[in-house]
């Protein structure tokens, strides 16, 4: 009991992530991007003020994934976290999703006009 109490009490506290950008030519030049400085600060680093900022993306997805901000040295993936600490998703999320979220969430800068986009699973997408 007291294990699950010490595991309950540690995903009480926010977790930090370092996210990912996507750098699309569609994308506001970093300059006048939000998605530019989101970034510049989430990551510490420096824009470019001509580069395309187009995408900051939040998540698990395996191309560009979130990482947790700790004070050790070693980066862990949001999913790899979430893979430690399953709790945190609740039974049905994990039933159905394991430790991937059922979503992927983006911030946008957006400088040319863009189509309307659904990305269906497996079973859907066929039909």
């Amino acid at each position: 009991m007291e294990e699950k109490a010490h595991a309950t009490k540690q995903h009480q506290h926010l977790q930090r992530l370092h996210c990912s950008v996507k750098n699309y030519d569609w994308g506001l030049p970093g300059r006048i991007s939000n998605v530019a400085r989101l970034y510049a600060l989430n990551s510490g680093s420096q824009f470019h003020p001509d580069e395309p900022y187009a995408e900051l993306w939040m998540g698990t997805h395996d191309s560009e994934p979130s990482f947790l901000v700790s004070n050790g040295a070693q980066r862990v993936t949001l999913k790899a976290w979430i893979s430690q600490n399953p709790d945190v998703l609740g039974e049905k999320v994990l039933q159905k999703w394991g430790c991937d979220l059922p979503f992927l969430f983006k911030v946008l800068s957006v400088g040319k006009a863009l189509s309307i986009q659904a990305h269906p699973d497996k079973v859907f997408g066929p039909r």
